[in-house]
């Protein structure tokens, strides 16, 4: 870092500034700027973005140590490295200028070999740091993006204890809403066409379901293959977490009919204790776990195109505003005979 440094030499005297800018120019350094006096020097800072500057001590308007104060007080200029000029019998103030967070000094009258070697040295110290400084933006970008990508696969409040902590804790959640979706006949759909369509279609219509889910309260936990699963009362509180999602649900419903392929879904929503956390290490996935998610699932499978399925505990805290039919006692592939209710509309 030599012919594109920009250095700052600042002294009330025009002598020294000239005799300082030939010695820097025989050394290489070609973007000079002057300034003759201490507020001078600091307009000049604001204006442009220097590499070093080499400041005088003894000035009649503001002196060196007090621009120098200036500088490492302002956030911005503070990494600018100074080199103070002064006088040799000014020991006590430069030695208040070192603690003040000048990187070095040159006495008068200045030895062009300290010059060289002292200007060199701050400003290879200065190139060290620069590149620090971008090595620690990029990480600190990098986290942001980390942390976004996290918010969009986790609930939030999940991805906010991960970026936090870097580690999450497996939990016990007592009353969870589980509501598992999948759209009818979406493997034959598969089978059919290219997986350019596949994709775009699947990404397309579960785009639109996030939303629903997110304007409804609840929380899309993950995908499986062309299933959703999304719970309420894991992340936040909802007043009526089961007509919040008796909602979601048709509204589900409506984005798939109205589709351009005119998908049907099955629906199952039942509600109990579950377990989270996070599963995997070098490729993981935060994931629910026990028998309410599986019998959400179970009751998913049992229903017929467009049919919304609901357990009779879940449909009992919210009976008054939910107009359905009961399809009876019915044995889970888990062998768990329960009781199901079609959701025909909200009342």
């Amino acid at each position: 870092m030599s012919a594109d440094a920009k250095i700052l030499i600042v002294d009330d005297i025009d002598d020294n500034l000239y005799t300082l800018e030939r010695r820097l120019n025989r050394d290489g350094y070609n973007d000079i700027v002057k300034a003759s006096g201490g507020n001078e020097a600091l307009t000049l800072v604001e204006a442009n973005k220097f590499d070093l500057v080499l400041l005088d001590l003894m000035m009649p308007d503001v002196s060196g140590l007090e621009v120098l104060k200036k500088l490492k007080s302002d956030p911005e200029h503070r990494k600018i490295p100074v080199i103070m000029v002064t006088a040799a019998d000014e020991v006590e103030t430069t030695a208040e200028c070192i603690a003040a967070g000048a990187e070095d000094y040159l006495t008068k009258p200045i030895n062009s070999k300290l010059v060289k070697a002292r200007v060199a040295a701050c400003l290879k110290k200065k190139k060290f740091s620069d590149h620090e400084e971008v090595y620690l933006k990029k990480i600190e970008a990098d986290k942001k993006r980390t942390f976004s990508f996290l918010k969009n696969v986790l609930p939030a409040k999940v991805a906010d204890e991960l970026n936090a902590t870097g580690s999450l804790q497996p939990r016990r959640y007592q009353d969870v809403l589980v509501l598992v979706c999948d759209l009818v006949g979406f493997t034959s759909f598969c089978e059919k066409n290219s997986p350019e369509i596949v994709f775009k279609e699947l990404q397309m219509i579960f785009e639109k379901f996030e939303v629903e889910i997110k304007e409804h309260g609840l929380e899309k936990i993950k995908t499986v293959g062309d299933a959703i699963v999304a719970t309420a009362g894991l992340e936040s509180e909802l007043e009526n977490p089961v007509l919040a999602a008796c909602k979601c649900a048709l509204g589900l419903k409506k984005i798939a009919k109205d589709n351009e392929f005119n998908w049907g879904l099955h629906v199952g929503i039942h509600s109990g204790p579950i377990v989270a956390g996070l599963v995997g290490k070098d490729s993981f996935q935060f994931d629910i776990l026990g028998q309410t998610v599986n019998t959400a699932f179970n009751i998913c499978d049992l229903t017929e195109s467009n049919e919304i399925y609901l357990s009779s505990e879940t449909w009992i805290q919210a009976r008054e505003q939910l107009s359905v039919e009961s399809k009876g006692l019915i044995t889970l592939k888990s062998k768990i005979d329960i009781e199901v209710f079609n959701l025909l509309s909200l009342n």
